[in-house]
């Protein structure tokens, strides 16, 4: 594992155990306080938890830092490498108390996204991918490992699945699915990519979304052989911060490549 993953991976894991000193499933809060950013999506104070713990471990491989709670200029990163993170994605489900969030961390480089880490604090899994695979974890209470799972020699794929949001592009997506006789499955955050690397099928996203919320799950779908592509223009994905929203897009797994034009055909027609 190399050093900037390793890296990545503890300061996941770490955020995830600031999160939860915040979470339960029932109604207490824990102090949890909460405010309403200008885009009208909630800040609360587990976020900036988790972010100032990411920070304090990535700051030490003096790499610049991009993240949802402290923007990184365009013109900061001057070699075009940085950190992108969202040290809580899926806040809004981290307040319906539903498990559905995630950390995201992802190493950009010259536009791409060559590491990626996503830690689940809930279930305590953890999916990471470089150029040498791409890998799950279960941790204990502990942070030590009890399965490991090599994300490209998994036995079995479903791939008749498309994972989409809870919120914001149902019509599209239910209708690609019914085309394609797939099963539709709504989950929160940047989970979906994780599902769609251990289960196959599409991941599709046809609402507004940043590029922190997609890095970290582009480079383990990458790792995994699959791809992640821009829905209108076919084109992959770029992460240059003088963009940071990300263009509607279609995340395939290795075994649904194949199906990349007929999923784009079906796209525009439900647009009509």
């Amino acid at each position: 594992m190399s050093e900037l993953l390793n890296l990545a991976i503890k300061a996941a894991v770490s955020a995830g155990r600031e999160i939860m000193k915040f979470y339960s499933p029932g109604d207490d809060r824990s102090g949890l306080q909460i405010s309403i950013k200008e885009d009208s999506s909630p800040l609360t104070s587990a976020d900036l938890a988790a972010n100032e713990a990411i920070i304090k471990e990535l700051k030490k491989s003096g790499i610049d830092i991009c993240s949802e709670e402290s923007i990184l200029s365009a013109s900061s990163s001057m070699d075009g490498s940085f950190w992108l993170i969202d040290p809580l994605d899926g806040t809004k489900e981290f307040l319906a108390r539903n498990g559905e969030f995630c950390v995201c961390i992802a190493l950009i480089k010259k536009a791409r996204p060559v590491l990626g880490v996503i830690f689940i604090p809930v279930s305590k899994e953890l999916f990471y991918a470089d150029e040498n695979g791409a890998f799950k974890e279960i941790l204990d209470n502990n942070g030590e490992i009890i399965k490991r799972v090599d994300l490209n020699k998994k036995d079995k794929n479903l791939d008749n699945l498309i994972f989409s949001s809870r919120r914001g592009d149902a019509k599209e997506i239910e209708f690609i699915g019914q085309s394609l006789n797939f099963e539709q499955r709504c989950i929160g955050s940047a989970i979906k990519f994780c599902r769609l690397v251990e289960f196959g099928g599409a991941y599709l996203r046809f609402a507004p979304s940043y590029l922190w919320d997609n890095a970290a799950g582009e480079a383990l779908v990458n790792f995994c052989g699959g791809k992640v592509f821009d829905a209108n223009s076919s084109k992959e994905m770029s992460y240059e911060l003088a963009n940071l929203k990300s263009p509607f897009f279609i995340a395939l797994s290795k075994n649904t490549l194949n199906l990349k034009d007929k999923i784009t055909q079906l796209y525009k027609q439900s647009k009509i």
